[in-house]
């Protein structure tokens, strides 16, 4: 199990956008992240055509089917939805990670009953703004 964000272990940030323009105010080789809605197609095609690597919060196995298809580097889940899309990526042998979305780390026990790729902490997450 892979680990960003945990105040234990050394890992690289992700930097969460809402817009095209907000790349710009990432480091080089960053992994951006956003939501997985159709406000958002632009972005995801802007990443995957310039070869950003990204991340995209999926809720359902339809939506990671479709962030795999988009050539998405991690999906990040939910406790809730966490199993189910791991067992999609892993029937259909994603390239995406799957990463469970951890509050404190008495909930990464439960991400690991579930065989995720990996956890992400907040901590990991860093907000930018254009």
């Amino acid at each position: 199990m892979i680990l960003f964000g945990h105040p234990l272990i050394p890992s690289e940030h992700f930097y969460h956008i809402e817009s095209i323009d907000a790349i710009s105010n990432t480091p080089s080789n960053s992994v951006i992240t956003l939501f997985f809605e159709e406000q958002n197609l632009d972005i995801i095609d802007h990443l995957r055509l310039n070869s950003i690597r990204f991340a995209l919060y999926v809720t359902t196995p339809v939506q990671a089917v479709l962030a795999e298809n988009l050539r998405a580097t991690y999906l990040i889940v939910t406790a809730k939805n966490g199993s189910e899309i791991q067992k999609v990526a892993e029937y259909y042998l994603f390239d995406a990670k799957v990463l469970g979305y951890c509050e404190e780390e008495e909930n990464l026990e439960e991400l690991i009953d579930m065989r995720l790729d990996g956890a992400i902490f907040g901590e990991a997450i860093v907000k930018i703004t254009s």
